[in-house]
């Protein structure tokens, strides 16, 4: 069961925090309120549950918001894995990106778990796309103030290792504007939205004033004092925000499983075969 008290906490750098003292038993109704605190204070929350059920993921990233039910049998989970049946995303590298950042509502928060691991280390990054805002220097900071970008991705194609462009995709493929400097609904603050993989430009700039500031954005962005790495162990359990953070990996190498929950309004669904 859970802690009577608030959840224990350790910081991590630059950002994010390991909460302790839960067990594969937790309620999650007890911890909702904590666990949406401790969320909009740190970005991103690792938790070390071995055996952690499916459902009780669920029921844990329930206190975020809605489920969105990514799976094709109602179970409300997926899993990206190179090994099992329907499991997305494959071997590929990922450049950092937030998911659905080409729709009009990006997904809120996120939570993988792991399940098999290869022997060799396996990890995701996070950079945070709050704090590289706070931190930007007042020139560029007014430079992008009242600017929007457009960002896309091809749903069919469902890889991620390199940047897409608008004159590359198919003229089906999903597209969507937002405020560079986007407003957080839950904490107010700015995150500069901006991506490696599916940010195509600032709109109503020239190609070339466009590729320099968001050049300019992505030092901000990817800077190594600005991202976190998780090496991930057998029931690591990581939620973030992913409005507030965004996420990248290498390619894989060996078998690897983690369960996937998100929390948002709307899915889009990428090929599995």
């Amino acid at each position: 069961m859970a802690p009577d008290g608030p959840l224990a906490t350790t910081p991590l750098a630059p950002f994010g925090a390991e909460v302790h003292g839960l067990g594969a038993d937790v309620d999650p109704d007890r911890v909702a309120g904590g666990m949406r605190d401790l969320l909009a204070r740190h970005q991103l929350l690792v938790l070390r549950i071995p055996g952690l059920a499916a459902k009780t993921q669920l029921g844990l990233l329930g206190a975020f918001g809605p489920v969105v039910d990514e799976s094709r049998d109602g179970s409300g989970w997926t899993y990206v894995s190179n090994v099992e049946p329907g499991g997305v995303l494959g071997e590929w590298e990922f450049l950092f990106h937030s998911d659905l950042e080409f729709t009009d509502e990006p997904l809120r928060v996120l939570s993988l778990y792991a399940i098999e691991l290869p022997d060799a280390p396996t990890s995701t990054r996070f950079a945070s796309a709050a704090r590289a805002a706070a931190r930007l220097d007042p020139d560029l900071r007014s430079r992008l103030e009242g600017r929007r970008a457009l960002h896309v991705f091809p749903l069919l194609e469902a890889r991620g290792d390199r940047r897409y462009r608008l004159a590359e995709v198919d003229a089906g493929a999903a597209r969507a504007e937002h405020p560079v400097l986007l407003e957080h609904p839950v904490t107010g603050a700015p995150v500069l939205y901006t991506s490696a993989m599916q940010t195509d430009s600032i709109v109503g700039l020239p190609e070339a004033e466009s590729e320099a500031l968001l050049g300019r954005c992505w030092d901000a962005l990817y800077a190594p004092d600005n991202i976190y790495a998780h090496t991930w162990a057998p029931g690591d359990l990581v939620i973030w925000d992913n409005l507030a953070l965004h996420h990248a990996r290498d390619a894989v190498t060996g078998r690897r499983t983690l369960r996937r929950v998100p929390v948002g309004t709307r899915l889009a669904r990428l090929r599995t075969a």
